[in-house]
């Protein structure tokens, strides 16, 4: 879910991720840390919105894309959408670019509602049914580095 909408129902996140609606990660660095959290809200009928937030120390070193990348590419795998939508405010240039530079294109704008008071744009990326071999391929993969932790 958006973080303006966590911040305001914090016990709705536990009870959406069981029901299956929303899916929590929290990538954590090797000595234990923290780097950031990623997630999929509203997840129904082929489409899954993306959320995303990373440490402010982690800023600005790819961590972002990487994992939005990785993300992407496994939800279809693990979770069924085919498309994910994520909006960005005009002034978040960062968030701009790692969305592009993850694969998501924009797609039109989006209101300040969207944006917990700010304009912006929505982005989007559809990525192709998946087969049981290219499954099989990916999920061994994230658990090995397992810098993604599906969140408790």
């Amino acid at each position: 879910m958006p973080w303006w909408k966590y911040k305001r129902q914090p016990n709705a996140a536990p009870a959406e991720q069981e029901a299956g609606i929303c899916v929590f990660y929290v990538l954590v660095a090797e000595e234990g840390s923290v780097l950031g959290r990623f997630n999929l809200y509203d997840v129904e009928d082929g489409t899954a919105g993306l959320g995303y937030r990373v440490a402010e120390r982690t800023a600005g070193r790819g961590v972002a894309t990487a994992t939005v990348r990785e993300l992407c590419r496994i939800a279809t795998a693990r979770h069924g959408p085919r498309t994910l939508r994520t909006a960005a405010s005009h002034d978040n240039t960062a968030s701009r670019r790692v969305l592009t530079e993850a694969g998501c294109v924009p797609v039109g704008p989006a209101a300040p509602a969207d944006l917990g008071g700010k304009s912006g744009t929505w982005y989007q990326r559809d990525s192709p049914a998946m087969d049981l071999e290219d499954r099989s391929l990916l999920c061994p993969q994230l658990s090995r580095a397992c810098a993604i932790s599906r969140a408790a």
